[in-house]
């Protein structure tokens, strides 16, 4: 197992994952006369199979890919201003997720079979969504305890 951190975020990525950790500006406190300028944000990607070099932040490029077996997931951060809304008012990085957490109805790119989660919370002052996609939503039973251990070593500072 190795461990991804950088900008306040870290994760333990066991042996057959693979995660990338990226940044990106907060366009709405982006002020060129700001010195310093405000922290990125940060977006992670893990996945149970190779990631494809091109893909988007919520993994389109990535989940089409994916076989059955599959799992993707996504950390993305939103700016300062999404803080305090009632979309982000869940506290902390959720702990367990559970196999009827998952839908094909919260996929951001619907392939058939794909099941998805969105879970949006923040953590101090600093506002995420957790996107999952796992390739088969019948064996969701099998996946999401999967996902979860690789989920319990996920930290925000």
């Amino acid at each position: 197992m190795t461990t991804l951190a950088a900008h306040g975020v870290s994760i333990d990525v066991p042996a057959g994952w693979e995660a990338e950790l990226s940044t990106q500006p907060d366009p709405s406190t982006l002020d060129e006369t700001v010195d310093p300028l405000p922290a990125p944000l940060v977006v992670l990607h893990a996945a149970n199979f190779s990631l494809p070099a091109e893909r988007d932040d919520y993994g389109a490029g990535a989940v089409e890919t994916m076989g059955r077996n599959g799992i993707f997931a996504a950390l993305v951060e939103f700016g300062a201003a999404s803080v305090g809304t009632m979309l982000f008012a869940a506290e902390g990085v959720p702990g367990r997720l559970t196999p009827d957490d998952f839908g094909s109805d919260q996929l951001n790119v619907a392939v058939p079979g794909h099941a998805g989660l969105q879970h949006f919370f923040h953590v101090g002052a600093r506002a995420f969504c957790l996107y999952v996609v796992i390739g088969s939503h019948s064996r969701r039973g099998v996946l999401v305890p999967e996902f979860n251990r690789v989920l319990s070593g996920l930290s925000i500072a």
